[in-house]
């Protein structure tokens, strides 16, 4: 099957012709004395040009106008300034491009942008922005940032590639140094010091070396440590919630956020550090769900806990802790185990339920146990009610006896 160059090829070929018979008949030298092996080297160059690359059913691939193009047949390429234009999938618009310059290669198949760069989709209301563009019809892939292999910027030893590209729609905002998009699969791949930033209440910000956002599902998916990171107003000056984790899930439309391995979670206001294997945070009803043994650390209060599973009910800052539960009181030495707690963390109140258990190691030295306790863990007052032969009350008060 033959290969297709540009439209204009068979004008630019007339020119070429053209601006070879003008050269001859200006030279000093005769036809006669000129070495029958010698070529003639035309560079042709045209003002004011649009191009276009029809795949080879006639469907177009790309359109381009430029203030001027430069062709060189020798390295059967050209070279383009000044250009605006439309790259097409089943010869339907899919993104508009502008750019300072570009070069198009491999017949057509290839074309290289830099300068000033802005890539529009025309389906999803993805906007990009930066200096270097590589856009492959065929593979229906197009790359803006750093990659390897770009004439423009190899050739003038820009440093182009260096500069971080820019990605956003009406949801969320994103900066890596390089992104690659599937039209097809509404598919934005970013790598290298991403940060993507919601557009809306709630503000967040998502960082990772890696991440995948599936732009018309509305999910950001990380498979390399991701942290996510609430703050207080639009700003982005402030934050109030910080949770990391080695892979992790971000369903924009819920504001759900979804970590894995080794999650640590930090709530700034309270201040309260909680780590597990798992959470979902549920941004907007200001719950977190840990389903596999959790640890947490109030450090300010000096107080640790432990369980099997956990909740946590951000906004009245209420912990509810399931299975196996272990809360420790640094002052005065106490332990509680029970089958369930809910836990206050400003008041430090608690309740306890199922096989409780209270140690107290100093002021005085203390062991009870009971079906239930109230108290406060902090100060090491607290309360069994419960038992065998009727309810029966013990308070423990700290002192000398």
């Amino acid at each position: 099957m033959k290969s297709r160059w540009y439209r204009w090829t068979a004008v630019a070929a007339a020119v070429v012709v053209l601006v070879v018979a003008l050269r001859t008949c200006s030279s000093d030298r005769n036809l006669a004395d000129r070495d029958p092996g010698e070529q003639i080297e035309a560079e042709l160059t045209l003002q004011t040009v649009t191009l276009e690359q029809p795949d080879e059913n006639g469907n177009l691939l790309w359109r381009l106008k430029a203030e001027s193009v430069t062709y060189s047949p020798d390295k059967q390429r050209a070279e383009l300034t000044g250009l605006d234009g439309e790259f097409f999938q089943a010869d339907e618009i899919i993104y508009t491009v502008k750019a300072d310059q570009g070069e198009v290669q491999q017949n057509g198949e290839t074309l290289f942008l830099s300068g000033n760069l802005v890539a529009t989709s025309t389906e999803n209301e993805l906007t990009m922005k930066g200096e270097k563009l590589k856009w492959q019809p065929k593979q229906d892939l197009l790359v803006l940032g750093n990659f390897e292999g770009d004439p423009l910027t190899e050739e003038t030893g820009d440093d182009a590639d260096k500069a971080p590209v820019t990605g956003f729609n009406p949801q969320v905002e994103a900066v890596a140094q390089m992104m690659q998009v599937s039209n097809k699969e509404n598919r934005v791949e970013l790598t290298g010091d991403v940060v993507a930033k919601s557009k809306a209440s709630p503000w967040m910000a998502f960082t990772s070396d890696h991440l995948i956002w599936l732009t018309e599902q509305k999910v950001i998916e990380a498979d390399q440590p991701l942290q996510v990171e609430q703050y207080q107003s639009k700003n982005f000056q402030t934050v109030s919630d910080r949770i990391t984790g080695q892979t992790g899930q971000v369903q924009l439309a819920e504001n759900i956020v979804t970590l894995t391995e080794a999650v640590q979670l930090d709530l700034l206001s309270q201040p309260l550090k909680v780590s597990s294997e798992i959470a979902v945070w549920d941004v907007d009803a200001e719950t977190v769900q840990l389903d596999q043994p959790v640890n947490i650390n109030q450090p300010v209060r000096k107080i640790t806990a432990s369980a099997n599973q956990a909740s946590l009910d951000l906004a009245q800052k209420i912990i509810y802790l399931v299975g196996n539960v272990r809360a420790n009181g640094e002052k005065n030495d106490t332990r509680l185990t029970a089958d369930r707690v809910t836990w206050q963390t400003t008041s430090q109140q608690i309740e306890a339920e199922g096989n409780v258990r209270y140690q107290q190691a100093a002021n005085p030295e203390v062991s009870m146990s009971g079906p239930k306790a109230t108290g406060n863990l902090e100060q090491g007052t607290v309360v069994i009610t419960g038992g065998e032969s009727g309810e029966v009350v013990t308070e423990i008060v700290p002192g000398e006896f």
